[in-house]
């Protein structure tokens, strides 16, 4: 909706300007096939809450990983806790987090998404890229 709402004004002053600019409809995803999840972290004691949107197709939100995390949510069929952990590990210090996601993949609700995690830096590995941002 902020894409379309952008390209009406860009082009509504372009126009206004004395010059016309085509900007194709057609590069987003129809809204039946659209991803967009809303994810959180949220320390159960101390901390900063972290938040972020996730759109694929293309890539993008507010998630500064959204390209890693759609390509290994393609990989996992849209479902959270199939994306297998990251790489590396994390420290194993009990400072607990609520990891949760809520939206869609593909027009298709997710499976609701819960999980009390370690701590933030197990969050952010613990399903791929999907909480790394």
């Amino acid at each position: 909706m902020v894409r379309v709402t952008l390209r009406m004004i860009l082009g509504t002053s372009l126009v206004a300007g004395g010059v016309a600019v085509a900007v194709p409809a057609a590069a987003d995803a129809s809204p039946a096939s659209r991803t967009e999840i809303n994810l959180e972290v949220v320390p159960q004691e101390r901390g900063r809450p972290r938040y972020a949107t996730l759109t694929c197709e293309p890539a993008g939100g507010t998630h500064k990983n959204a390209a890693k995390a759609c390509a290994e949510l393609a990989l996992a069929g849209g479902d959270i806790a199939k994306v297998p952990p990251q790489q590396g590990g994390c420290l194993q210090v009990w400072i607990p987090v609520d990891a949760a996601a809520a939206g869609d993949w593909r027009g298709v609700p997710i499976k609701p998404f819960s999980r009390t995690i370690t701590n933030d830096g197990c969050a952010r590995i613990a399903h791929g890229h999907v909480f790394d941002f």
